[in-house]
């Protein structure tokens, strides 16, 4: 089969541990395993969209604006994996997708995401909450699109050393970790040094960390006490050892489409708390401590139980066995197959 890929052009400019970006490149790795070629779409470089079998457009929205359109001019099928990260209610997403219809020169967000999803073959999901965002937010009718759930992975197996970043980084025997972009304000990050603070329980920061608000407020709470370690971008034989070697992980975002940081951490036999918004209820189960991300006493609350709860295997069994980049691609190779089926039968 052969598959093309398309992102948005402002992908070339974020960072590498960016989720939205990494998830397309896993994929098509991991496709490619698997026998296919994938082919990563440029822009500048024309093509035949009747040489694939399938095309996929990733977050879609005003880059792709009218992608729609070409259906027809396509062999094969339009896939679109839509990648809506947001807390707005499902009513109040439904009427912008609404107003977005009312008249061709005035459009929304969800008006567009409407039109690129019921033009599409196939609509592929992060999560059971980005199904009904979907469905239930912009109003796409599964009697007329077929709309598939396909999970997200990790590439993490095997266990690290989780002495080496505690030799190399002069780390406390026992933290609370978080992994991110750590100075974006949607990943709460505020709010969780402060949480730990006040429950006296040290955290470790690692990740992409930009000048701005955030990391100079992190900057000030740590300058007030020893237990705040801000550790900055690090390779990923250290992150790997981090995971291994911290308490909890915690990832308590304002949204997450997946907290793909938290699956690799996962995978290597932390216990995670996450936030309850988005997607990690598909991935992580009964098997995480869900927090609401604006309130500081669920987050002292979650990372002080997870604290206090034993090691169990039975998180790191489910996502290194269930939750792999193999198993995300063989599940997007049978949506692919379904909406293939459906096109050829009208």
């Amino acid at each position: 089969m052969r598959i093309g890929f398309l992102v948005p052009s402002s992908f070339a400019l974020t960072n590498e541990g960016n989720g939205a970006r990494l998830q397309p490149v896993f994929q098509a790795e991991a496709l490619r395993c698997l026998g296919h070629r994938v082919d990563l779409l440029n822009p500048w470089d024309a093509g035949n969209p009747s040489d694939y079998d399938v095309i996929q457009f990733f977050g879609g929205g005003y880059p792709f604006y009218n992608i729609e359109t070409e259906r027809d001019r396509m062999r094969g099928i339009l896939v679109f994996a839509p990648m809506i990260d947001s807390n707005v209610s499902f009513r109040s997403y439904h009427l912008a997708r609404l107003l977005g219809g009312v008249h061709p020169r005035f459009n929304t967000i969800p008006g567009v995401l409407y039109s690129q999803a019921t033009g599409s073959d196939l609509v592929v999901c992060r999560s059971r909450h980005e199904v009904d965002r979907v469905v239930r937010g912009l109003g796409v009718s599964e009697r007329n699109v077929l709309v598939r759930e396909v999970l997200n992975g990790t590439l993490v197996q095997g266990f690290a050393d989780p002495d080496f970043c505690r030799k190399t980084g002069n780390l406390p025997a026992e933290f609370v970790l978080h992994v991110s972009g750590y100075h974006q304000q949607r990943k709460n990050t505020v709010m969780l040094a402060k949480a730990c603070v006040e429950l006296g329980f040290p955290l470790v920061f690692a990740g992409i960390a930009e000048d701005g608000e955030v990391l100079r407020s992190l900057r000030e709470i740590a300058a007030a006490t020893s237990t705040i370690t801000l550790l900055g971008f690090q390779p990923q034989n250290v992150l790997n050892s981090l995971y291994a070697a911290c308490r909890v992980f915690a990832l308590p975002s304002t949204h997450e489409g997946t907290g793909m940081v938290a699956l690799d951490a996962a995978a290597q036999g932390a216990k995670v708390v996450i936030t309850q918004n988005g997607g990690p209820p598909s991935y992580f189960g009964t098997m995480a401590h869900y927090v609401d991300p604006f309130s500081i006493e669920s987050l002292k609350g979650a990372i002080k139980a997870a604290w206090e709860a034993p090691r169990s295997d039975e998180l790191r069994v489910h996502v290194t066995t269930n939750l792999t980049w193999e198993r995300s691609a063989k599940s997007l190779l049978a949506a692919y197959a379904e909406a293939a089926r459906s096109r050829a039968n009208g």
